[in-house]
C-alpha cells in the first residue's frame, strides 16, 4: 500500500526563506509545534489515500491527461485551522493564483474519480507550516501568527503537479516524487 496526495511544490528559494522566518518566529513563542521542514512546504491538490501499489501507474496514467499552461501563485497572509481560538494547523494562504490552483484541483479530481471517488471537501488553498500538538503558550502562538497575518511571502511558479508518496515515520512524513505532470 501506498500513501498518496497531489501537489504543488513551493521550491522558490526567496519564498522559501521568508516561510522559514515564519517558522522560526511560530518556534520562538513556545508552543508545542511540530514544523512542516521546508522540503517539504507544497500546496495539496488532492489527498488520495492509502491504494494498492498496482493501481499508481494507473493513477499517473489518468494524470498525464491533465493538460494546462502554468501559471504564479502569491503566498500571502497566515492563519490557522479549525480557527484562531483552537489552532490545530497553521498555514500560509494564497491570493492571486487560487483560481488557477482550484481548476487544477477540479481536474485531479475529474481524473481521477472512476479510481479513488472525488474528493468533497471544500479547496481552501493553503500551505501547511506546522502542526499544533498541545495548547502549551496558545496564546503567544496566536500573536506571531496574528503578527504575520498580511505578510507577503512572494511569488512562486507553477510549472508542474506532482504525485507524491507519503511513507510516515515517528520524526515526521517522508516525500517521494512518483510522477509529474508538466504544464505548458
Amino acid at each position: 500500500m501506498m500513501r498518496l496526495f497531489v501537489a504543488i511544490d513551493i521550491n522558490n528559494q526567496t519564498v522559501r526563506s521568508k516561510l522559514k522566518r515564519f517558522q522560526e518566529e511560530l518556534e520562538s513563542s513556545g508552543a508545542d509545534l511540530k514544523l512542516v521542514e521546508l522540503d517539504n512546504l507544497h500546496l495539496t491538490l488532492r489527498f488520495i489515500g492509502e491504494v494498492k501499489d498496482s493501481i499508481v501507474p494507473t493513477i499517473a496514467n489518468k494524470l498525464s491527461t491533465i493538460t494546462g499552461n502554468g501559471f504564479r501563485i502569491h503566498l500571502t497572509g497566515t492563519g490557522a485551522f479549525p480557527n484562531m481560538d483552537y489552532p490545530r494547523v497553521v498555514w500560509v494562504g494564497m491570493g492571486e493564483g487560487s483560481n488557477e490552483a482550484a481548476a487544477f484541483r477540479d481536474a485531479v479530481n475529474e481524473a481521477l474519480s472512476d479510481i479513488v471517488g472525488k474528493d468533497s471537501d471544500e479547496f481552501s488553498p493553503h500551505i501547511t507550516m506546522a502542526r499544533v500538538k498541545s495548547g502549551r503558550n496558545k496564546a503567544k502562538l496566536i500573536q506571531a501568527i496574528n503578527e504575520w497575518q498580511e505578510a507577503d511571502f512572494g511569488w512562486q511558479d507553477v510549472n508542474s503537479i506532482k504525485l507524491k508518496k507519503s511513507t510516515l515515520t515517528p520524526r515526521g512524513p517522508i516525500y517521494e516524487d512518483i510522477y509529474e505532470v508538466r504544464l505548458g
